[in-house]
């Protein structure tokens, strides 16, 4: 039984509330509870796996807050967000949850005797613990039971002290900074650690496969090895990416137009495919600036390793690839396909020794060509910007001094420094940043073009006769090409040899 501080007449303190609207039903929270009310957010981070009354997270001063639709939890008609509609923020106990409320309403002052509690049977009783009785009665006040709001099954919950969220600041600069594959997953922007994707391969036409289920899309044949592949979207409780895949794969491989990818991770010898939408950039972060995510039920605890925060940006759901690997329904899928599908593995995989295949995962940019840069050599792509401070005596092909996270980082043009004509919109440009020695810099090229993977023995040497014909500083660093599924030349660029020029200020 839960019920309000002052719950008899005997009790006439003064009491503070804070009113609030859902539609034209007037509600009441305790002073005690209510840490602030804010505007409704431009941006919100959609919580995969999410109980239907979240409507996401949004980030409050380095902090994520759950936003819950209280409509839906009081079975009330729901209203769309308007400039009116107000976030009220409610503590208890270090849990922060925020409640959406049409409008504010005002600070209301009563007398204890004004407050009639409801009595409920257990801690799952309904969401009003009493009322608020004003006007010699024509006005009443449902007040809302904030503890039990906090404190419901799928209610998300952030236990983190504000010490423990300023400790965590401090340090963020500190922790060695990783990299990240983003994609999107029905709209929602995601991403795993670079390290434990094995590669990223175009959706090819899928076999079909006894275990096959709303989840389990089919298989595909990784040379020689049998991969399940999932739609991701589905596992996560999102909208499908996956419609008419079957039906309109082999069209999607001829016109190369399908921007769908399929990620494959690998553990031991067993593969896993997961059918995400778009595959976006590379996106460094630092573990101890990891937003937590405010966790709702134990199945969706331990799936996400927390939320990068990219300032304007949206935000970018982390998955954790130990806990996707130890889900029960992704060790049944993998297990039962490993298990039913080893012995065809054993017989076609028949490649040992020094012939071994081995692959390269290279992101692929434009220039006048298109290039590829291997994705062990890059830290990170940002978005290009014009605010560069531009140092003087600068050589041409230095486009200024970028600040990043308090970094200095040299912005070389690529086109300046290889001899091209100089780049026309800037719109998609981007800036790769590279490390030598300690020391960062950032390449512009027109566009990221994809995240692809090839067989090293695949690779082709430029001829000396080719490698004449090209800029002095390009020659240095371009030895290699390869040949794509759509015909197209990869040309494979070398970062540590422009590297090493740019750290010894030796170009040509």
């Amino acid at each position: 039984m839960e019920l309000l501080t002052t719950h008899s007449s005997v009790d006439d303190s003064m009491q503070l509330f804070g009113s609030f609207y859902l539609g034209e039903i007037e509600l009441a929270l305790s002073a005690s509870v209510l840490h602030e009310v804010v505007n409704y957010p431009s941006s919100m981070t959609r919580v995969p796996m999410g109980p239907p009354f979240l409507l996401g997270l949004f980030n409050l001063r380095g902090a994520l807050i759950p936003i819950v639709q209280l409509s839906q939890l009081l079975q009330l008609p729901a209203a769309n967000a308007g400039d009116e509609s107000k976030i009220a923020i409610i503590e208890i106990e270090g849990a922060r949850v925020g409640l959406l409320f049409d409008r504010t309403g005002e600070i209301l002052r009563v007398r204890g005797s004004q407050v009639i509690p409801f009595e409920q049977e257990d801690d799952q009783g309904g969401m009003i613990e009493g009322a608020i009785r004003m006007d010699g009665g024509d006005r009443i006040l449902q007040v809302l039971a904030a503890g039990k709001l906090v404190r419901l099954r799928d209610i998300p919950r952030l236990q983190q002290s504000t010490s423990e969220r300023h400790n965590l600041a401090r340090r963020a600069g500190q922790g060695q900074r990783h990299q990240s594959v983003s994609f999107r997953v029905a709209g929602t922007r995601m991403a795993l650690p670079m390290s434990a994707i094995h590669e990223i391969i175009r959706v090819p036409a899928l076999q079909r496969t006894v275990l096959a289920d709303e989840r389990c899309l089919g298989l595909l044949n990784l040379r020689g090895h049998t991969v399940p592949v999932i739609d991701f979207a589905r596992f996560l409780c999102l909208e499908s990416t996956a419609a008419t895949l079957m039906e309109g794969a082999a069209k999607n491989v001829a016109e190369m137009d399908d921007e769908r990818r399929i990620i494959v991770i690998k553990q031991q010898n067993v593969h896993l495919g997961m059918l995400v939408g778009e595959v976006e950039s590379i996106v460094g972060y630092v573990e101890s600036e990891l937003l937590p995510i405010p966790s709702f039920n134990q199945a969706g605890r331990s799936l996400f390793a927390g939320c990068i925060s990219n300032g304007n940006e949206s935000d970018i759901i982390l998955v954790d690839p130990d806990a996707l690997r130890k889900d029960p329904a992704m060790v049944e899928l993998t297990a039962g396909h490993h298990a039913l599908y080893e012995a065809v593995d054993g017989d076609q995989s028949g490649v040992h020794g020094d012939n071994r295949v081995v692959r390269e995962t290279y992101v692929t940019f434009k220039l006048d060509q298109l290039m590829g840069l291997r994705i062990e050599q890059l830290r990170e792509v940002i978005d290009y910007s014009d605010e560069l401070m531009r140092p003087p005596g600068a050589p041409d092909y230095v486009r200024g001094i970028l600040n990043l996270r308090h970094r200095l980082v040299t912005v070389v043009d690529l086109r300046a420094l290889y001899g091209m004509h100089a780049m026309g919109d800037a719109a998609m440009a981007k800036i790769l940043i590279v490390e030598q020695d300690g020391e960062k810099y950032g390449l512009i090229v027109d566009a990221i073009q994809n995240i692809v993977t090839i067989d090293r023995a695949n690779k082709i040497r430029v001829p000396k006769v080719l490698l004449n014909q090209l800029d002095n500083a390009l020659r240095n660093d371009l030895h290699e090409v390869v040949d794509m599924p759509d015909h197209s030349t990869l040309m494979l660029l070398d970062a540590a040899p422009l590297v090493q020029r740019l750290v010894g200020n030796s170009v040509h």
